[in-house]
């Protein structure tokens, strides 16, 4: 479907709106409530526009502010960090959040109550950040849920489309998510393949490329594609290989086309030695 096609193509951007238009709806609504509230007894000196100034601001701060924890989240996944590593680099983070938004916010509003001859006042700054933070902290959460469960679907999709290929042919490109941006990677454009948990890096024209699959499963499917395992953590593109000296441990050193040099283990020379020699179908 077109709607289908056009969000995996640009899943980043579709996000990035859809956050848009929610922030819009909702402090919109806000800002109305805000002024009702104000006006219940009808003696208010809030004027229409500083609701709107105050919901609107914190808004485009936050906008501004989510590419940056999309970055984070994707330089600290889940299934690879450590968890004490997860917690503490997701405090640091929320109170940096947290702080950058207060001062755009605030930055912000003073301009807005400068342009309509206002004066603002948000307050004693350490008393103030407090209250904010722990508004920012359920924002921060939120973006990292939102965040996850949406990588798991798609996440989820990409491997049931996998599923879908006939078993005994290998692959001959995969689809690959990158910053929230989709990549079609060729099999023989990939130099090597590097393990990273229950992922493989795609190492191709000097770029590096997360697919969600193990080293193992993915080199069985790939055996018969010029692709030979030489480490635990790695596998080469046969046709990508410039040269292959060996130390007298008995391991080696991969040299490719690129200049890129990749261990050789001993215990993975005797198969690579055959792969090399045995021509594919």
């Amino acid at each position: 479907m077109w709607l289908e096609k056009t969000i995996k193509q640009h899943t980043a951007l579709c996000g990035y709106i859809a956050a848009t238009l929610y922030l819009l709806i909702n402090n919109t609504v806000n800002a109305l409530s805000v002024w009702t509230e104000h006006n219940r007894d009808g003696a208010s000196t809030t004027q229409l526009w500083e609701p709107f100034v105050w919901e609107y601001t914190s808004a485009l701060s936050l906008l501004v502010l989510i590419p940056m924890l999309v970055a984070l989240f994707q330089r600290y996944p889940i299934k690879t960090t450590p968890p004490l590593k997860q917690v503490m680099v997701h405090i640091a983070s929320s109170l940096v959040f947290s702080l950058c938004h207060v001062l755009l916010m605030v930055g912000l509003r003073h301009l807005a109550y400068t342009w309509m001859q206002g004066h603002y006042d948000f307050g004693e700054y350490h008393q103030e950040f407090w209250y904010e933070y722990r508004k920012d902290l359920l924002s921060y959460l939120f973006i990292f849920f939102i965040f996850h469960s949406a990588k798991w679907v798609l996440e989820s999709s990409s491997d049931y489309e996998q599923q879908e290929m006939p078993l005994n042919q290998p692959p001959t490109q995969f689809l690959v998510k990158k910053h929230g941006e989709e990549h079609l990677i060729k099999v023989s454009e990939i130099e090597w393949y590097e393990a990273s948990g229950n992922y493989v890096n795609l190492h191709s024209k000097g770029r590096i490329y997360p697919l969600r699959e193990t080293l193992n499963s993915l080199s069985n499917r790939l055996a018969t594609a010029h692709v030979t395992r030489v480490h635990r953590r790695f596998a080469v593109n046969e046709h990508k290989i410039k040269s292959v000296r060996f130390a007298s441990s008995g391991d080696g050193i991969i040299t490719l086309e690129s200049g890129a040099e990749v261990n050789l283990s001993r215990r993975y020379k005797s198969d690579f030695k055959l792969a090399l020699e045995t021509p594919k179908t």
